[in-house]
């Protein structure tokens, strides 16, 4: 898909942006993401940079790209900036669909720290603003780390809204062995049939709309289902789930999801004023049941059950920020 922009001159300077040019750039694009986010960058992210080097050495990638940007998120649209003869700022435009309304989300923006503080993120920002505009798409989304406020400001400054603030807790596999111990009174049990109308509640209210949408997560993938638990079982791919209660009362629910990449995914269940109680009761069974063979990771809103997820051994990956902005 060509990427051609108003704002974007084709003439030759010291420092230009033009568009992305899949047959060419990939593997460029892909040294300068490793370069940028290296010190931050998980195994997931190390298998994205894989996909792109392959990608970019197959002949005959360009015969299903039009279809890879939905499926698998790489790059096909996009602007990067070139100076002194070489690819020194990317931007990638991913097309989704956000319940049912076609978006785009803004990723990899990555300036060399030899090019930094000159506008170039700046200028790749407002090139992939008016590529939207002109392609008649009303939202753009992006995440943006809370530890980097220079990329946080400039975002604001061209007209990106915060939605919100995501944890990502993870807890590699072996790394924390801990003994169980529940919060007094709290017993541990498998969910029941009846769990789910609070379990679902819960879910979408720790995993609202506004982030559900860009995150491996569909509520009804968990919901009780005979058949679906036996085919998974028989492919191997079986859910978990543990409810946490005391007196007979559900105080809230874990639920294990084997995840597509290397990373799986744990999802929390429990309002706010019993989750200190649930995080401490139900991690600890979490992962004294499952393998401790693949990273386990439960993605929470900021701000919420944090001392709980540190006890019960989960550390910090990182924290991103939801912007959005809106065209009319």
């Amino acid at each position: 898909m060509a990427v051609i922009a108003k704002t974007v001159s084709f003439t030759a300077s010291p420092g230009h942006l033009r568009p992305l040019d899949i047959q060419h750039d990939l593997l460029a694009v892909a040294d300068l993401i490793e370069l940028c986010f290296a010190s931050t960058m998980d195994p997931d992210g190390e298998q994205y940079l894989r996909l792109m080097r392959s990608a970019a050495r197959d002949t005959s990638f360009l015969r299903w790209a039009p279809m890879a940007a939905e499926r698998v998120g790489m790059p096909l649209s996009g602007f990067i900036w070139e100076e002194d003869g070489r690819l020194v700022g990317n931007l990638s435009l991913i097309p989704l669909s956000k319940q049912g309304k076609k978006v785009y989300f803004i990723a990899n923006v990555a300036v060399h720290p030899d090019y930094r503080r000159r506008g170039i993120a700046r200028a790749l920002t407002e090139a992939a603003t008016d590529y939207v505009r002109s392609r008649h798409v009303s939202t753009t989304w992006l995440q943006v780390r809370a530890d980097n406020p220079n990329a946080l400001n400039l975002y604001l400054s061209e007209g990106f809204i915060e939605r919100a603030r995501r944890n990502t807790w993870q807890v590699v596999p072996g790394k924390q062995e801990r003994p169980i111990e529940k919060p007094g009174g709290i017993s541990v049990t498998n969910r029941n049939s009846s769990d789910w109308e609070l379990q679902k509640t819960w879910l979408n209210q720790n995993y609202p709309p506004e982030v559900a949408w860009n995150l491996p997560f569909n509520a009804n993938n968990l919901k009780p289902n005979l058949i679906m638990d036996l085919f998974r079982f028989i492919s191997g791919e079986t859910l978990h789930h543990w409810a946490a209660r005391r007196n007979g009362r559900l105080l809230g629910m874990l639920s294990f999801e084997p995840g597509s990449t290397l990373t799986d995914n744990l999802w929390l269940a429990a309002p706010p004023e019993t989750e200190a109680e649930v995080i401490p009761g139900l991690l600890p069974f979490a992962m004294h049941d499952l393998p401790p063979i693949r990273r386990l990771t439960i993605n929470y809103p900021a701000g919420r059950g944090e001392e709980a997820f540190s006890n019960a051994g989960f550390e910090i990956h990182q924290t991103l920020i939801w912007m959005e902005a809106h065209y009319r």
